[in-house]
Formats: structure tokens, sequence, C-alpha cells
């Protein structure tokens, strides 16, 4: 069996790459950096160091290749291989999906009949239907048959904690978490469904996949935009703070409260979920940047997101939010001279104000009371600033 991976950051390297190639697919990464892409070709292997609260374990990950995303000959990879994943962030969905089709057309035009399953293992709910969609778009018409027939598109739900590692040509090593849930639909695939280590099957996802968005997602953003306006760097630093820790754990509930109204969920059971999470937040091996949390705070906010989508369920469900209006607040006041979406944010709220750019974001979804509750957090931040 043979796979190709788009992305060979973190949690490409560390959690994916990894489950794979421990599966017995032969991985080929695919990756824009080319110095990336040269050291793995030059090693053939790299190590993962598994880290749990207190415990270790080092694993070599041994050969894999990897090829640029520009090269041409990734269409004739996509043809030979059982299995494609992603993990390259939910912005660049599009441009994977344009190098994806081109190798379909390839296969169409080589007759090959070779089932392909396609998981897109993105901080998205139903990223793989997402970039079946933009797939669809670009596909003529007439082939659109043979996608249906022969290409799955599998969404999942995946859940681990893998601090971005700085690449170069002598170290590829990564450090990941022990824990780690990657949950798909079993119905999407298309012929025999792949045996991968401590892959779930599931019939009904979104319980799996919104528990996760609207827990460790939620909870990571609303301490990485409070964290960032103290000037903290980390997501350990900013959990440590005891305003910002107690914020987040009442923003979870608040979310959680959401969850288990609408999937019936364990009240207790779903506690010990955040008690968890908050265990992982606090490990120093897992040490992650606040900017990188933060970052794309335009796409965080959507209503689909970990910030919005709790929030609007909150409403649905007449239960409080309070707390997640302060994580978005929060991430209101975010700007970072690097990131385009936090620049964007900034320049919108300076010419439209506060709540003609939360309704622009949220398409006008959130009633007034919402925007109000945000609209004071958002003044209560700017006055502690000043």
């Amino acid at each position: 069996m043979k796979a190709l991976h788009f992305g060979a950051g973190n949690i490409g390297r560390g959690f994916i790459g990894k489950t794979l190639s421990e599966s017995g697919f032969n991985v080929v990464f695919a990756d824009l950096n080319q110095a990336i892409v040269n050291a793995i070709n030059n090693k053939r292997e790299y190590s993962v160091k598994t880290v749990g609260i207190d415990t270790y374990k080092i694993t070599n990950i041994k050969n894999v290749t990897a090829i640029n995303c520009n090269n041409s000959k990734i269409f004739e990879e996509i043809v030979s291989v059982d299995l494609i994943t992603t993990a390259v962030g939910v912005n660049a969905l599009n441009n994977i999906a344009i190098i994806i089709s081109k190798g379909i057309m390839l296969k169409i035009k080589k007759q090959c009949v070779k089932p392909l399953n396609i998981i897109a293992c993105e901080n998205k709910i139903k990223a793989s239907s997402f970039l079946k969609k933009a797939i669809l778009e670009i596909l003529p018409n007439k082939h659109h048959h043979y996608l249906s027939q022969y290409i799955g598109f599998v969404d999942c739900s995946i859940d681990t904690i893998i601090p971005i590692s700085k690449h170069n040509q002598s170290n590829l090593s990564i450090i990941a978490e022990e824990f780690k849930e990657w949950i798909v639909n079993l119905n999407q695939f298309k012929g025999v469904i792949p045996k991968i280590i401590d892959m779930q099957l599931s019939n009904y996802l979104n319980p799996f996949i919104e528990r996760k968005l609207l827990t460790l997602n939620t909870g990571h953003a609303v301490a990485a935009y409070l964290g960032l306006i103290k000037n903290y760097k980390t997501i350990q630093e900013a959990i440590q703070d005891p305003k910002i820790r107690i914020i987040v754990k009442y923003a979870m509930e608040e979310s959680g409260s959401v969850l288990i109204k609408r999937y019936n969920f364990n009240k207790n059971h779903h506690l010990d979920y955040i008690k968890k999470i908050f265990l992982r937040f606090e490990n120093n091996f897992l040490s992650d940047s606040l900017e990188r949390i933060g970052r794309n705070p335009l796409q965080k906010l959507g209503i689909e997101e970990r910030l919005i989508k709790p929030i609007l369920g909150s409403i649905e469900y007449k239960l409080p939010y309070s707390n997640l209006s302060k994580g978005v607040a929060a991430a209101c006041h975010y700007l970072n001279v690097n990131d385009l979406e936090s620049i964007k944010l900034t320049s919108s709220i300076k010419k439209e104000g506060i709540e003609k750019t939360l309704r622009n974001i949220c398409n006008s979804k959130l009633i007034q009371e919402a925007i109000c509750c945000i609209k004071k957090s958002y003044y209560e931040i700017l006055r502690e600033i000043k």
C-alpha cells in the first residue's frame, strides 16, 4: 500500500505520516518547502519523540520519500497511490484540489479503476467533503461519474497536539503528543477500507468532530487570544495565568453545555474530557506558540468555527456564553503584522467598528444580545490595555 500525504509539517510527520508508516504504507510527503523535500529524500527517515505527562518514547520512521507540490511528477504519484491525506491548513485546500484534480484526470486518461481514498485531516468540519466540492468544481461534468465510482472522500475528526518544529537539513525529528484520536466515516470509503492503526471507524462522525472543535480548539483559541494580549508566548504561560485559566475553563464548559444538549453527552464524562485537555495544555514537552494557535483569526471567527459556532449553539439552547464572548473579543484585538487575516480584521474594526465587523464576519447570524456581550468584553479589554 502506498500513501501520498500533503504537508510535511508537524501534524504531517508527527501524526499522519507516522501512523501510515507504522500501518505498512510506503509514505510520500508532498510539500512546497523544497528544503524539507530535500531533507526527507536525503535521509529517508526521521524520529518522533512521543511524550506523555511524564514519559516519552522515540520511534524512527523509515523508508519515506518526498516530492515538491509543484513537481509535475506528483500527478503520477496520485495515479499510483491507494490513499491521499492532507494536513496543510484549511486555506490551502483549494490549491490542493487543483493538484488532485489533475492527478485524477491522469487516472482517467490511463483508465485506472483502482479505488483512491482521500482524507483531509484539517481543523474544519467535514474537510474532505469540502475538498470534494472544490474538486468537482474543477473537473469537467463528464468525469463526475468516475469520481463518484472510484474516489472516496472520507471525513474525519483528528485530535492531537504537536508543536511546530523548525526544519533544517540535518534534523527532521519532531515531538508529538501521546494522546491521539483519528475517527473516520466508514461509509465514505471506496473499495476495501485500509487497515490503519488507531484509526477508529464510525457511522456517525458529527459528535466527535464537534466535541474536538468546540472543546480542544475552542479552549486553545480562547487561551491564545487572551494570552497574546498579555504578551505571553506559549500555551503553558497563558494557561498558568489564573484569570485566563478560569475564562478558558468556563468557555469550554459553555461550549460543552451545547454539546451535551445537542448530542446527549454524559455531563460528567464531558467534564472529565475538559480536565484531560487542561493536562494536555500544561504539558511542558508540548510547548506550542500562541502566535501559531492564533493565526488566521478570520477563519477562526467563522460561523462554523471554534469561537462563533458554540455561541450560536448557546443562543439556540438558551444557554450562557459570556466567557466564549470574551474569547471572541480577545480575537478581535489580535494584530500580527505577519498575519494578513489579523491585519484585515484590525483594519475592518478601525474602519467599520466592532459591531459591523462582527455582523460581516458572522453573516448577521449573531443576535443583538450576543453582539452587545462581545462589544462589552472588547471595550473592557481595550481599557485594560490602555
